[in-house]
């Protein structure tokens, strides 16, 4: 094993090292690309599954995004100081949080969706439908697989 150590440089094989970079990468030219309308690719993402949801509870974005709910809730808290979205009590348990977008929140999701729309299209072009559908493909497998190690 000691050998195999020597030989193989575990820093470009590891897969959770070589994704995070990958996605710094991918986030920071989305972040650039959609800096005029002031969103961050996170931010935009939050709209945009807001707005599909049309109103959504702080946890069930959370799963969605699969993010943690400390995290879909100070991102929410930003995103409300902007005057983006509106928190509202569930009338069927006061304790959740229905999140829902406020007329101004749908301006801005219409002013980045085009620039989301392009950056989309050219890296899909670029490397191909087909291994886009792939790679796609190979992330929910990978996810899958993940999840698995969760539940043994």
């Amino acid at each position: 094993m000691e050998n195999n150590l020597k030989t193989i440089d575990y820093t470009q094989i590891c897969v959770c090292a070589n994704l995070r970079k990958k996605t710094r990468v991918v986030t920071q030219l989305y972040d650039r690309l959609l800096q005029p309308t002031g969103l961050k690719v996170t931010q935009y993402s939050m709209l945009a599954n807001i707005a599909h949801q049309q109103t959504v509870s702080i946890s069930r974005l959370g799963e969605i995004l699969q993010l943690d709910q400390t995290t879909v809730t100070r991102n929410i808290n930003i995103l409300k100081q902007s005057g983006y979205v509106e928190l509202t009590k569930n009338p069927q348990d006061a304790r959740t949080k229905i999140i829902s977008l406020t007329d101004q929140g749908k301006e801005k999701l219409n002013e980045a969706t085009p620039i989301w729309q392009t950056i989309q299209e050219r890296i899909i072009a670029d490397i191909g439908i087909d291994q886009y559908a792939n790679f796609y493909d190979t992330l929910r497998t990978i996810q899958k697989i993940i999840r698995s190690y969760d539940e043994a």
